[in-house]
């Protein structure tokens, strides 16, 4: 054996220990630069909430109502929490309206169901509806930003009226409603809503709680769907 390839020989397992040494630490390299990417992942969007089953369809949106019937500003003395909004902010004024929707709008559901949308305000329904197809919500004053910058309550009579995406209360927030306005006005969801041949438009009551107002409420559902006998029942239980 020469000199060569006694060397050789030796210097093989060194060579073939360093190209090891070499390869494990471009494989720890690979894994440490996947980790750092799905760490830095963007969370997907939350999903959108559950549906019953059994129930009928969802109906499209965003969809205007068919008719604004009646308006009747209201102020009350002690402040009540909207709890149509993730926020849950309190209120002392604001109106209740009058609408006339598609019934597959107003069925009941015990989860996300369309959210209806006035201006940039969500309102509270009081009864459902179901046989008239008259709605009669509760809609706290919400402030708005005029053509000329100016700041201004809204105004129910003059405000788009719409049902938006289905959504849970806990989950819609000033941000949601813009985004939803947004796609209504693309989608050419009228900008005012529609006024019956008789809308009325009633002068401010001002009432000290919302008690007060319920019994307010009660009379109007009692003129405009008599047959919803439980809920109005209910509304005047404060009596």
């Amino acid at each position: 054996m020469n000199d060569h390839t006694e060397s050789t020989i030796r210097n093989t397992p060194r060579s073939t220990s360093r190209a090891r040494s070499v390869a494990c630490i471009a494989l720890a390299a690979i894994a440490a630069t996947a980790a750092s990417a799905q760490t830095q992942e963007v969370a997907p969007p939350p999903k959108p909430p559950a549906q019953e089953r059994g129930m009928p369809a969802m109906p499209a949106t965003p969809a205007s109502v068919t008719e604004l019937v009646e308006v009747i500003p209201f102020e009350l003395t002690t402040p009540f929490e909207h709890n149509m909004r993730k926020d849950r902010a309190e209120y002392t004024r604001g109106h209740i309206l009058v609408i006339r929707a598609p019934e597959a709008y107003l069925i009941p559901r015990q989860v996300a169901e369309p959210v209806l949308l006035v201006g940039g305000q969500t309102a509270e329904r009081i009864n459902t509806g179901i046989g008239t197809g008259v709605l009669v919500v509760v809609v706290p004053e919400w402030i708005e930003r005029a053509e000329d910058g100016t700041k201004r309550a809204g105004d129910p009579a003059t405000a788009r009226i719409w049902f938006a995406t289905p959504e849970l209360p806990e989950r819609v927030d000033a941000a949601w409603i813009e985004a939803e306005a947004t796609k209504a006005a693309a989608a050419g969801v009228v900008a005012q809503a529609p006024r019956a041949a008789a809308f009325a438009a009633a002068k401010r009551v001002n009432l000290a709680d919302r008690d007060a107002l319920g019994r307010v409420l009660a009379d109007v559902v009692e003129r405009h769907a008599p047959q919803e006998s439980d809920r109005i029942e209910a509304l005047r239980a404060t009596e």
